[in-house]
């Protein structure tokens, strides 16, 4: 897949998409109150809906398929990934099923707390169309349909494609069957914690011996770990920037980013500082994913830092 341009990318994304209802609050509540919101929006979030838009703004051709409710918020998914620009026409309703939605409450500090109701249609869609495969050079998925996740990255994997798995919380079962699968393996802190009781690099480990390639563990603020199989253990700082505004589809932004950057041909290193440049751009806007950075802001963060790098 070296040799790519982003314009020439194409991601499929099978995964999570749901209706998010985002509040602004001074400070998030330590117990049972009533917390006045300054601010709030409807928007669309879910991980790997997030994660085809953040490929899509730094410009890869991005579809997205999901099984969703058959309820009003398919008009609203619709609509969001039109105006994204997301081929979406992979959204299958089913029959008299739910819709995923979540209260997303973002504090002063940027920090999240996010409360989530996960639509039926997660786990009464129908099988994978593995068609959807096709002139597709990366998928991203994640577990929350796991019978689609799981279709799709054995998918890919006869197929020779590139893949990365967005390995958030989940149940242990659910992981252990799908980590193995995948190109990279990307664990959040509580997907780390969810897949092993143990230490980070225990996980990796784990995850490297039961077929990924590479194992990353996303430690937010404080960057990350990775390893490729046969290799030891790395780690990779966070970029610092402030101030932070929402921390809220960082993680996905992260795993979009990191697709794009790995199908362009870009090595490890230089992958992981594009994507962690993408997350952390991200921290300094509103609004989830809509706050996600333009391929121009990416390299332009990578530029100064470079020029930093370089300065007797």
């Amino acid at each position: 897949m070296a040799g790519h341009t982003s314009a020439g990318v194409r991601v499929l994304g099978v995964g999570h998409v749901a209706l998010d209802h985002l509040f602004s609050v001074d400070a998030l509540p330590t117990r049972a109150v009533k917390t006045p919101a300054h601010r709030h929006r409807t928007m669309v979030g879910g991980m790997t809906a997030s994660a085809c838009v953040a490929a899509a703004r730094l410009g890869a051709s991005a579809r997205f398929v999901s099984p969703v409710g058959d309820d009003a918020a398919v008009a609203d998914f619709a609509a969001h990934f039109e105006r994204e620009g997301v081929d979406a026409r992979g959204i299958v309703r089913v029959p008299g099923a739910t819709s995923s939605i979540s209260a997303i409450v973002v504090d002063a500090a940027g920090e999240r707390l996010i409360i989530n109701h996960r639509g039926n249609a997660l786990v009464r869609a129908p099988a994978f169309g593995t068609t959807w495969l096709e002139q597709t050079d990366l998928l991203l998925t994640d577990p929350r349909c796991m019978a689609w996740a799981e279709a799709a990255l054995h998918g890919a994997r006869q197929r020779g494609m590139l893949s990365v798995l967005d390995a958030d919380a989940s149940p242990r079962e659910d992981l252990e069957r799908l980590v193995g699968l995948a190109t990279w393996t990307v664990f959040s802190e509580p997907g780390c914690a969810a897949y092993l009781d143990g230490t980070r690099e225990q996980a990796m480990a784990a995850a490297l011996s039961a077929g990924a390639q590479v194992a990353v563990v996303t430690l937010g603020e404080r960057g990350l770990l990775w390893q490729r199989a046969g290799e030891a253990p790395r780690r990779l700082p966070a970029w610092p920037v402030a101030p932070v505004i929402d921390t809220t589809a960082a993680g996905d932004v992260f795993h979009g980013a990191l697709g794009v950057a790995l199908a362009e041909g870009q090595g490890d290193d230089s992958a992981l500082r594009f994507a962690a440049a993408a997350a952390a751009l991200k921290c300094l806007q509103a609004d989830g994913v809509l706050g996600a950075p333009r391929r121009d802001a990416v390299e332009q963060l990578l530029r100064s830092a470079a020029t930093v790098e370089t300065r007797p």
